[in-house]
């Protein structure tokens, strides 16, 4: 970054603290908790306040780059059929009341299949290469996925209806094959090839193969935490712990409390809480070793003083090198992207100074030293007008992947038009 960049982000920081008091009113709990069931379903209630008190302590620093907004370059497009075709019986769970996908079209063409790397969601679409497949008019994807089969997983809800989101598997047509629950949470395997989604409106966890076929399902209090292969990991509180539960036997076990991420290898767990103190609450999160029965914590990070802007573990990265997730900023309508190193917790990216990309959703790839984020490209930051899709190093790097787009008519405070896949 240039001085005058440095410089431009510290008045902006300023500027933002003064003016930040005004922000974690009556719009904050509405966009926290769409944020928090895409990262856990059970801390919305605790990080509304987390996120408020960080929305006047921490902002985040951020100078927009490249030009203004403009349009969105047409590309062909393919409609995805409206029809739900499931593959198996359907669970026990209850299926959504709606359909995402719309109007029949045929199928992308011959060879076009997405990819993390290649696909992204814009409005009510999901874009890779030249191939558009187009969702139910209205739709606002709040995060997908992308399967081993080139299929997705899609987490939405209509503008125009309920805030409620429901979760979908979609061939890779963006044809539904599954409605996997209403308001709930979802993990993918490493790879692609399993699923495990928890209903919001009942008990019941189920692990789905990539075509939306069942794979193992069990009535379990606790929420979705991770799956690596056919083993998967739900998280629950002091009082029950999180559990090991593998899918193919049966076997579980249990395992520390708070448990968010596993790293693909199965080693290693993130866990992620809050605590209570006079001022606030802090966040905390820690890292464990699964392969001793005590589940020692290797690293340990907790309070304002050495996590000043909320660190929130999601996922660990390819090859278990860096623990990668967001920090709250801005009361919780967008995010800044972290990454810390797994053997000694040193922040890589994110925090405060110069090593800060704000937005909302984000990846680092699979060569550990890239990122693709759906970034807040406003000056300044808030009310939030302008979106860009980028694709960044680690070093800071950035160039824009698709144009800005503008988030005017979305109010300044809402979802992001561009959405990066989990």
């Amino acid at each position: 970054m240039s001085l005058d960049q440095d410089e431009r982000e510290l008045r902006a920081m300023l500027h933002q603290r003064a003016d930040a008091v005004d922000v974690h009113g009556d719009l904050v709990p509405g966009a926290v908790s769409r944020r928090r069931r895409e990262v856990r379903t059970r801390a919305v209630a605790v990080a509304v306040v987390a996120a408020a008190a960080v929305a006047v302590a921490v902002p985040t620093l951020w100078s927009a780059q490249g030009p203004g907004p403009s349009p969105v370059p047409a590309l062909p497009t393919t409609t995805a059929p409206t029809t739900p075709t499931p593959t198996t019986p359907t669970p026990t769970t209850p299926a959504p009341t709606r359909s995402t996908t719309a109007s029949t079209a045929p199928a992308p063409r011959s060879g076009a299949i997405a990819t993390r790397d290649t696909a992204y969601a814009l409005d009510d679409t999901i874009r890779f290469g030249g191939t558009v497949l187009r969702l139910e008019k209205g739709t606002v994807v709040e995060s997908f996925a992308v399967l081993a089969n080139g299929g997705f997983v899609l987490q939405s809800h209509l503008s125009t209806g309920t805030p409620d989101s429901e979760i979908e598997i979609l061939s890779p047509a963006g044809r539904t094959v599954r409605a996997a629950g209403q308001s709930g949470a979802y993990a993918v395997s490493p790879d692609g090839m399993r699923v495990l989604v928890k209903d919001g409106s009942a008990n019941t966890v189920v692990v789905y193969a990539a075509d939306g076929t069942v794979v193992g399902q069990r009535q379990d209090a606790r929420e979705v935490g991770a799956i690596v292969g056919d083993v998967a990991y739900l998280t629950g509180d002091t009082s029950e712990g999180s559990l090991e539960w593998d899918v193919a036997t049966g076997q579980t076990m249990k395992l520390p409390p708070h448990l968010v991420a596993v790293s693909p290898d199965r080693t290693r767990a993130a866990l992620q809480w809050f605590v209570a103190t006079d001022a606030m609450d802090d966040v905390c999160w820690a890292v464990v070793d699964l392969t001793k029965p005590t589940f020692p914590r290797t690293v340990e990070r907790c309070g304002a003083g050495e996590n000043p802007t909320l660190f929130m573990p999601t996922a660990f990265s390819a090859n278990g090198t860096y623990l990668v997730g967001s920090h709250y900023v801005d009361g919780g309508f967008w995010f800044s992207a972290g990454v810390v190193r797994v053997t000694d917790g040193q922040v890589i990216l994110g925090g405060t100074g110069g090593q800060v990309v704000s937005g909302w959703t984000w990846h680092l790839g699979a060569g550990e030293s890239t990122f693709r984020i759906s970034r807040n490209t406003s000056e300044p930051l808030s009310p939030a007008t302008s979106n860009s899709l980028q694709a960044c190093s680690l070093s800071m790097e950035c160039t824009d992947a698709q144009p800005p787009v503008d988030l005017s008519e979305r109010g300044g405070f809402t979802e992001a038009r561009y959405v990066v896949p989990r």
